[in-house]
């Protein structure tokens, strides 16, 4: 089969002839092989794991979940299909990338499943009173044997982790989690799983029977279709505020058939997909790859060598911004049970962490910037050490220049490990403006086994903003909150 891993659709094929038997060709006519090839190609890229266009896919990312705070975090997965589908749901630690629950949801066709995340103190043995994040669910589609109206978070994964790191279940206050469609339900299941007239599916108890055995006693599924799309929600009671994002979406993700496994199985994840990726760059053209691993092939429609978005901190509203910098695979990549090299990532997960540098620019509305690090004297002062991102999820909080040391726990998310961002320090500078987080790309690269690479790290996320307007009239309750989705730029391997 003919492949080609950079392509411009302008471009007419011109080595396709040698697919085609003698017999064949003679048999058509010439000037339409162009065309005929291209199709060809096109459909062999089908699997290729891409960055849904229309946020609508096989699999969703939610880059943040948080309870810390008193926060809840509230999400909705819909099926926008006519096809009843089994999903699987898995949540993540913020350190690691751990798993700290994951379940199974058998959605009706037209269904949409919701959950909500809150804090609580941990029962299990080991972690009793620890600070923990529990699930709930009121929602009637069916999920087996999970515990709906309060699942705590569970520690199994986190006390694998190395000897010497934090095996505490505060970890699970915040993270990411991920959706994966697993296939599309056929024959009776499918019928168990539809809602009747009253909204409740028809036989959840013989679903959930199926697995007491830890086998699927019905038909396969079929194979994932997608159309799947999410939704989540900060929200804060207390203060009448709630912040809502869209989940990222990835199409085509399942080479063909995908894994239906049993409720808290660790499988499917995101290294259990299609190993080609498929990227549609500034200039219109795609850029095709081959990867070793089925999560190189998502973090490879992730990689980012910028990071940008805005920041508001305006006085007079009590401006408050946080930045979400998340890294949906990198446990698959620094994990030390993984064989391979770390890289894009520059250090193996050593149980407390796993770092890389960064570089942030920081412009005023104004375009203002403070001047960069000089010294013209015999004796230099050192250097500011570079800043880095030591966790899968990771909480930027940007503050004006105050004098004093600032609280280690981040505003709006509550984050403990967060990293503190000051605006210009320029006297003049405005107290709001953008920013942009920058890689190394002599230390971050991604190469395929065929095909392009890329530089930078598989990122995502988003800038958190919050105002309060303390002259409101009496009575009012005037708290206002929204979320930005990162922007970047994506560069590949030898042309930055």
């Amino acid at each position: 089969m003919m492949k080609k891993y950079l392509i411009n659709c302008d471009v007419v094929l011109s080595t396709g002839q040698s697919i085609f038997s003698q017999s064949l060709q003679s048999r058509l006519s010439f000037r339409y092989l162009p065309a005929l090839l291209f199709l060809l190609m096109l459909s062999s890229l089908v699997s290729a794991v891409q960055l849904s266009t229309n946020d609508r896919g096989q699999v969703l990312i939610f880059p943040y979940y948080t309870v810390n705070n008193n926060l809840n975090t509230a999400y909705t997965v819909v099926n926008t299909t006519d096809q009843p589908k089994a999903i699987k749901l898995t949540f993540r630690e913020g350190d690691a990338g751990l798993r700290v629950l994951s379940f199974d949801v058998y959605l009706s066709a037209f269904d949409v499943w919701t959950g909500i995340m809150g804090p609580t103190t941990s029962t299990f043995q080991g972690h009793v009173g620890e600070d923990s994040g529990l699930h709930a669910s009121a929602d009637a589609s069916c999920a087996p044997y999970l515990h709906k109206f309060s699942q705590e978070f569970l520690p199994f994964e986190i006390e694998q982790d190395l000897v010497f790191s934090n095996k505490s279940m505060s970890r699970a206050r915040h993270g990411y989690f991920e959706v994966i469609e697993m296939g599309v339900l056929t024959g009776e299941a499918a019928a168990h799983a539809t809602h009747n007239s009253t909204g409740e599916p028809a036989a959840c108890f013989a679903l959930q029977a199926s697995w007491d055995d830890d086998e699927w006693d019905f038909d396969p599924l079929s194979e994932p279709t997608g159309g799947l799309q999410g939704t989540a929600f900060i929200v804060n009671v207390a203060e009448g505020l709630s912040m809502s994002y869209d989940a990222i979406a990835i199409d085509h993700f399942w080479d063909q058939q995908g894994i239906h496994s049993s409720p808290g199985s660790a499988l499917p994840d995101l290294g259990s997909g299609s190993t080609e990726s498929r990227v549609l760059l500034d200039d219109g053209r795609l850029a095709i790859s081959e990867w070793d691993s089925g999560f190189q092939a998502v973090s490879a429609v992730l990689m980012h060598t910028e990071v940008i978005n805005e920041y508001a901190l305006d006085s007079i509203v009590a401006g408050k911004t946080e930045w979400v910098v998340t890294f949906p695979t990198k446990h698959h990549h620094v994990n030390v049970n993984n064989s391979q090299n770390p890289t894009p990532f520059t250090q193996r997960w050593n149980g407390l962490q796993s770092c890389d540098e960064f570089e942030l620019g920081i412009w005023d509305r104004e375009a203002q910037k403070d001047p960069p690090f000089t010294c013209g004297g015999v004796t230099c002062p050192p250097r500011p050490p570079a800043p880095e991102l030591c966790y899968a999820t990771n909480v930027l909080t940007f503050r004006l220049p105050q004098p004093g040391t600032p609280s280690s726990i981040s505003d709006i998310l509550g984050a403990e490990k967060n990293i503190l961002m000051g605006g210009p320090s320029l006297s003049h500078a405005t107290e709001n403006g953008w920013a942009r987080l920058t890689f190394d790309v002599g230390h971050h690269v991604l190469n395929p086994s065929s095909g392009t690479g890329y530089l930078g790290l598989p990122v995502t996320g988003f800038s958190a903003q919050q105002f309060t307007n303390a002259a409101a009239g009496e009575g009012l309750l005037a708290q206002y909150g929204n979320i930005h989705r990162h922007k970047g730029r994506v560069t590949l391997a030898g042309q930055n």
